[in-house]
């Protein structure tokens, strides 16, 4: 009885040893059921186990956990492996899903070993798993793709509880007059993990006194290991330390749950960094860890693991290291199996030799990548080439090996093959593709009767789905005295010629006329195989070397045909091809049909409705006619008057201008001449200097010159004046000609320019000029400038009636006209030209009241006005809608809302001929 408790005691302290394994662990017995989970096992599930009694007692309880816990579409899978393995008693690995404790499913990778007794006999597996969840998954199996990285890891510590679970193994099953060895060996092998383990390990009481004690791979200086037994941990280390360690010692005492931290030593050479694990054991007794984290010894745990090789030999996947150079310095024996090469063909290589061409660039982007960040990237796709000459896709992720100082090593990875996903994908997108065909045609019969381009859409969209050379569609016009075959759309390849124009008979392309009019499909694979003379013959004539037609019939007796040829050798026709143009042409019959009552429905309607809308034209045209006669009548007199007048004013004027400089000279020469006078006759005589003296002569000197300037000056404005005149009427220039938009612009400003001035009631109009570089602008000059005239005009109207407004809301303490900062806004018109396109653009904008969206609808009708009677016509507008659009085949729009003011945009073409 003593010495089974002592075995019960030495399987607890031993799992408190499994607990504190980064793995999740497991154990069943030789019933194949589970009795052990360790505490990151059910950490990891959210599982609890009743108290009191040990876990290994409960194997009902905890075999029911593990099947709860498993997916229940993994189950009968896992367990399926697990009998046939157990059978046998050998190693197994499966992969299943995993309920986490937040309710996920994640993937595991579980392997697991047979336990054996001292006396050779079977009692039961352990196992470890092992989170695979974020490797890429390729359909219903999961492959393992842990990071070399992590691979280490996990093969340390599978070394590490190996051959702990090889000391309990031995030790449960054993017989009852054999406990007291087992026992021993249990002891024993436990020390020699101890031995082996590179953490440095403490067994403390409640205290901190050190009960047991052994040194980890690197030497503690603070800690010698002969006289450590008996004291404090305290008395051990740096005061800083200790007082930490004794803070996890009463935090774990506490609470009975695992501690950790990390510390710096100053050592000899450098600092050492480590890492600490407190765990709770029974009797108020502590389990220490003490893992030295400051060196990286990944690369030796690779060479020295032969667990972890003996993995990678065994795995479904291909592991691989790379040189910094892209060399393999290493491949699986697998690789054999996957890529026929045989690995003394590959190690030594170049990866670039093995690669797709077109995918090296990912590859050396993708080691680049993780060489300069040192993070894990996200798996690529890239082709290996298979020894026999074919391209196979693969998924990879990698990592880098590093020193001790952190240096590169080389690279590591794992790959799996993904051609049988690739080409699933490519099946499923092909069979997509089809669909969308037939959903576009669908859809377009459905949306537009437009039967021309539906037919001219299939054409094309059935040779770039089939990857031909020629696809065409024929109509068979049996209405015609001698009926015939025609080509009415066709989609081929640059290289054929282009048989649109020509008219074949039934002679000429018997193959399909004979079997379309009989409602038969043609289908041929190989040109070399048809046997019938004509077909040949049809064959040769067109260039196929493959041919399938199909008939179209529509319920109104049309008939058709679709054809699709390749002109580069053997083409198999797939019976899913067939099904897809057969879909087609059932698609297009039915358009044919639904078009040809659409349009019998359409021409009784059209027909009424296209005599009221003449009706309806003729009378708006003779509206317009009307007004635009009035209103041209006004303007060709008003154009008259004013070139009348600018032609009378601008002979005087010219006079005046023409004679004020010599008038000017004359004067000069006068005024040089009494000078001279008064240098050579001195002294002056009474009467002389009498006169010069009522006449001020210095004055008369000084301002006379002044008196011409001014006279000058005013000539100048006046002739300015008639330019201007002359400029707007322009009845000199008939027709189109090249001409100054800005010069038109600036001449109706002019003539407003007693507008633009302040007034009572109104401050002063600022118009800002913002002119493009415009070349000269082909167009009616005078039709122009009476555009600009009427919306300039309207402008000012606005603005006036829009600060009249804002002049009664001040009186009335109302809501006055202010810009974003509060400010009253002046009476502003912005004037743009540019050059957009090949348009000229020129935009009119006020700040004033804006308007309605109902009213700007109809500025250009005619008559439509908002002015009071008297003001306004309301054909000013529409008149200038006529010039820009109907002249100069322009647009002209307004952008206007209440209280934003409005712009009037003017587009006409930059180049238009120019009448002769």
């Amino acid at each position: 009885m003593v010495e089974q408790e002592e075995i019960q005691d030495d399987e607890k302290l031993f799992c408190q040893q499994v607990d504190t394994s980064p793995l999740m662990i497991w154990m069943a017995g030789c019933n194949a059921l589970y009795y052990y989970l360790n505490s990151n096992w059910l950490k990891f599930t959210g599982g609890c186990l009743t108290t009191g009694e040990f876990a290994s007692g409960r194997g009902d309880e905890i075999d029911n956990i593990w099947t709860c816990s498993v997916h229940p579409e993994d189950r009968q899978r896992c367990d399926n492996i697990y009998i046939k393995a157990f059978t046998a008693h050998d190693s197994f690995q499966r992969q299943y899903r995993l309920r986490r404790a937040d309710g996920e499913y994640r993937w595991i990778l579980d392997t697991a070993a047979p336990r054996f007794a001292a006396d050779g006999s079977f009692v039961g597996y352990i196992g470890y798993c092992v989170d695979i969840t974020e490797v890429t998954i390729v359909g219903s199996q999961p492959m393992l793709t842990e990071s070399c990285s992590a691979s280490t890891n996990f093969s340390h510590c599978l070394s590490k509880i190996t051959e702990k679970t090889q000391a309990q193994l031995q030790a449960e099953t054993a017989k009852r007059q054999e406990m007291e060895a087992q026992l021993h060996q249990k002891t024993s092998e436990f020390a020699a993990i101890l031995q082996v383990l590179p953490d440095l390990y403490f067994r403390l009481d409640a205290d901190g006194t050190i009960l047991d004690y052994k040194p980890g791979l690197r030497e503690n200086l603070y800690i010698q290991t002969g006289d450590c037994q008996g004291k404090s941990l305290r008395e051990c280390l740096p005061t800083a330390v200790g007082d930490r360690f004794h803070q996890a010692i009463t935090q774990v005492l506490e609470t009975q749950y695992e501690v950790s931290f990390e510390y710096t030593l100053s050592l000899s050479e450098e600092n050492g960094n480590f890492e600490v694990r407190l765990l709770p054991l029974p009797d108020q007794q502590i389990i220490v860890l003490v893992r030295d984290i400051s060196d990286n010894i990944q690369a030796t745990l690779i060479k020295g693991d032969t667990k972890f090789r003996s993995i990678v030999e065994n795995a479904n996947n291909i592991i691989f290291a790379l040189t910094l150079e892209g060399i393999f310095s290493y491949v699986s024996p697998n690789w054999t199996e996957i890529f026929g090469h045989e690995v003394a063909e590959v190690e030594g290589k170049s990866f670039a030799l093995f690669v797709h061409p077109e995918d090296i660039h990912i590859c050396a982007d993708y080691f680049q990548r993780i060489l300069t960040t040192g993070e894990k990237q996200d798996a690529i796709e890239y082709r290996v080439k298979h020894k026999n000459g074919n391209w196979r896709w693969h998924t990879s992720n990698s990592s880098v090996i590093r020193d001790t100082n952190g240096n590169v090593l080389n690279f590591v990875g794992i790959c799996h093959d993904t051609t049988e996903r690739k080409q699933a994908e490519e099946a499923v997108q092909a069979l997509a593709q089809r669909e969308a065909l037939i959903n576009r045609l669908s859809s377009q019969i459905r949306a537009s009767l437009d039967l021309n381009h539906i037919l001219e859409t299939a054409v094309q969209e059935i040779r770039n789905l089939f990857q031909i050379d020629r696809c065409a569609f024929f109509w068979y016009r049996q209405d015609a005295d001698v009926p015939y075959w025609e080509r009415v759309y066709e989609a081929k390849s640059c290289f054929l010629p282009c048989l649109l124009n020509d008219e074949g008979t039934n002679a000429e392309i018997g193959l399909i006329a004979a079997k379309t009019l009989n409602g038969e499909i043609i289908r041929i694979d190989d040109a070399e195989t048809v046997a019938d003379g004509n077909a040949r013959q049809f064959m040769q004539d067109f260039g196929f070397t493959a041919f399938m037609s199909l008939p179209v019939h529509t319920q109104s007796g049309e008939i058709g045909a679709f054809s699709c040829g390749s002109c580069s050798g053997f083409r198999p026709w797939l019976d899913n091809e067939v099904e897809l143009l057969q879909a087609v042409t059932v698609q297009l019959a039915i358009a044919i049909d639904q078009a040809k009552l659409y349009t019998q429905s359409r021409i009784v309607a059209q027909t009424a409705q296209d005599k009221a809308q003449q009706l309806e034209a003729a009378l708006l045209e003779l509206q317009q006619t009307q007004a635009q006669l009035i209103q041209t009548e006004k303007m060709s007199s008003l154009g008259q008057l004013v070139a009348g007048v600018a032609h009378e004013i601008n002979n005087p004027v010219n006079f005046i201008y023409g004679n004020i400089s010599h008038a000017s000279e004359y004067i000069k020469d006068l005024l040089h001449l009494v000078e001279l006078y008064q240098q050579n006759y001195c002294p002056q005589t009474p009467e002389i200097h009498e006169q010069i003296y009522a006449i001020d002569l210095d004055f008369i000197r000084d301002d006379l010159p002044k008196i011409l300037d001014s006279m000058n000056m005013g000539a100048e404005r006046i002739r300015q004046i008639v330019l201007s005149l002359r400029n707007f009427s322009r009845l000199d220039e008939d027709g189109a000609k090249p001409v100054d938009i800005h010069e038109g612009i600036d001449s109706t400003l002019l003539l407003l320019q007693h507008r633009l001035k302040a007034k009572s009631g109104c401050p002063e109009i600022q118009v800002i000029r913002d002119y493009g570089n415009l070349p000269s602008i082909v167009c009616h000059a005078g039709q122009m400038n009476q555009v600009f005239m009427n919306l300039l005009a309207n402008a000012i109207d606005v603005l006036e009636e829009s600060f009249v407004i804002s002049h009664l809301s001040l009186v009335n303490n109302t809501e006055q006209r202010t810009n974003d900062q509060a400010q009253m806004t002046f009476p502003q018109i912005r004037i743009r030209t540019f050059i957009q396109e090949d348009r000229v653009i020129i935009s009119i904008a006020d700040n004033g009241l804006g308007m309605t969206e109902e009213v700007r609808k109809r500025l250009f009708d005619p008559f439509f006005t908002t002015k009071a009677v008297g003001k306004g016509t309301g054909m000013g507008l529409s008149i200038s809608y006529q010039i820009v659009v109907k002249k100069h085949g322009g647009q002209i729009q307004c952008i206007s809302a209440p209280g934003k003011g409005a712009e009037f945009v003017i587009m006409i073409p930059l180049k238009q001929e120019p009448s002769t």
